[in-house]
C-alpha cells in the first residue's frame, strides 16, 4: 500500500501540459497543492481557491525558495521542453533553476520528485532497450543535454546532501495539449510533409498524460521509491506510423507519408547548422534531437514501475486517443 504524502505538494510548471494534470490529480485526493507559476501566467479555471499560488520564475532562487518553504513535498516539472531554442535558456531554467529547487528542498527537508525524461538515454534509444540501469549515450541536443545534467544534479543533491529523491523518467507523453506529439504532430500531417522515418514501424513508447500523473503522484506516497528511478510509458504496442495514422484521421487529412532516415539524418544536420548560422529561432522542419525519437524503436521497460510501484496504466491507448479527439474537436478553427 502506497504511504501517505507529505503535504503540502509544490509542484513547478503547474500550468503546464503535465503540470496541470498532477494538479488535478492532487486536488482529486485532496492534497493541499501549491503551484510556482510565472508573474504573468493565466491560471486555469478550475483551479479556484483550491491552489496556493505562488507567483515567480524558476530561475528565481528567492521565488523558489518561497514556494517551497515549509513544504512537505516537490513534485518537480519546470524545465525547457522544445527540441531547439537557445542553449542557455535550457541551462537557466532547467538545471540552474533545479538547483534552486533542490538547495530549497533540502532545507526544508521535502521530499523531490523529479520529472526527467527518457531522453537521457540519448542515443541509446536508437540503438538498444533502455531499462533504467541503462548507461547514459550521446545527447542529441539542447534538451537532452540539460536533461542529463539536470538528472545528474539531483543525484548529487541525494548522496551529498541526503535529498529525498525519486526520479521518473516519462516516455513521449502523448494526450490533450501536448506540444510535441499532438500539436506539432498536427502541424506536420496538416502541411503534407513526411511526418514518419523509414516505414514507421516501430515502437512509439507512448505514455498518456494521466498516466504519467498518476506515476508521479504515487512515487511521492511510497516511502520505499526514495533512491529509485522509474521509466513511465505506457507499454503499448503502438508503433508511429499507428499513432501519425490515428491522428491525420481525427483531423481529415491523408495518412503520413515517410523518409528514409538517412535522408531525414543529412536533413537534420543540414538545418541545424543553417539555423544556428543565421541565428534563426523557429523550430527547424527537423533536429536530431526529434529525429533520435520519431526515427527509433523505442523500447522503455516499465518492469520497475509495476513490480516496485505497484502500477499498471490506468488510461489504455483507445481512451486516450478518445480524450484527445474531444480535446481537438474542443479547439477546431484555432490554430492547433
Amino acid at each position: 500500500m502506497p504511504d501517505t504524502i507529505a503535504e503540502p505538494v509544490v509542484v513547478t510548471g503547474a500550468t503546464g501540459f503535465i503540470g496541470r494534470r498532477v494538479v488535478h490529480r492532487l486536488r482529486k485526493d485532496n492534497v493541499a497543492v501549491r503551484a510556482l507559476v510565472l508573474p504573468d501566467e493565466p491560471l486555469p479555471d478550475q483551479w479556484g481557491a483550491d491552489v496556493d499560488v505562488i507567483r515567480g520564475d524558476i530561475a528565481d532562487p528567492v521565488a523558489v525558495k518561497t514556494a517551497v518553504a515549509g513544504a512537505g513535498t516537490v513534485i518537480h516539472l519546470a524545465a525547457v521542453v522544445s527540441d531547439w531554442g537557445d542553449e542557455a535558456m535550457y541551462w537557466a531554467l532547467t538545471v540552474e533553476g533545479s538547483r534552486s529547487v533542490f538547495e530549497a528542498a533540502i532545507a526544508d527537508n521535502a521530499r523531490v520528485v523529479l520529472a526527467a525524461s527518457i531522453a537521457v538515454y540519448g542515443d541509446n534509444i536508437h540503438r538498444r532497450a533502455c531499462p533504467e540501469e541503462s548507461p547514459w549515450g550521446r545527447p542529441m541536443g539542447p534538451y537532452s543535454r540539460t536533461k542529463q545534467a539536470q538528472e545528474k544534479l539531483a543525484w548529487q543533491f541525494y548522496e551529498k546532501n541526503s535529498m529525498q529523491l525519486t526520479v521518473i523518467r516519462p516516455a513521449n507523453v502523448y494526450g490533450p495539449g501536448s506540444g510535441p506529439w499532438l500539436h506539432d504532430v498536427v502541424d506536420v500531417l496538416k502541411s503534407g510533409a513526411p511526418g514518419l522515418i523509414g516505414g514507421g514501424n516501430m515502437n512509439a513508447g507512448l505514455a498518456y498524460v494521466d498516466n504519467v500523473a498518476d506515476v508521479l503522484v504515487l512515487a511521492a506516497k511510497t516511502d520505499a521509491a526514495i533512491g529509485r528511478v522509474y521509466n513511465c510509458c505506457d507499454g503499448l504496442d503502438v508503433t508511429w506510423r499507428d499513432y501519425f495514422t490515428d491522428i491525420s484521421t481525427m483531423i481529415g487529412v491523408k495518412a503520413p507519408s515517410a523518409i528514409p532516415r538517412f535522408a531525414a539524418k543529412t536533413s537534420a544536420i543540414v538545418c541545424e547548422r543553417v539555423w544556428r548560422l543565421l541565428h534563426i529561432k523557429k523550430r527547424p522542419p527537423i533536429t536530431l534531437e526529434a529525429l533520435n525519437l520519431v526515427g527509433s524503436d523505442n523500447r522503455i521497460p516499465i518492469d520497475r514501475m509495476k513490480n516496485e510501484l505497484g502500477y499498471v496504466p490506468r488510461v489504455s491507448y483507445d481512451e486516450g486517443l478518445q480524450q484527445t479527439r474531444a480535446y481537438l474537436e474542443s479547439i477546431k478553427g484555432e490554430n492547433t
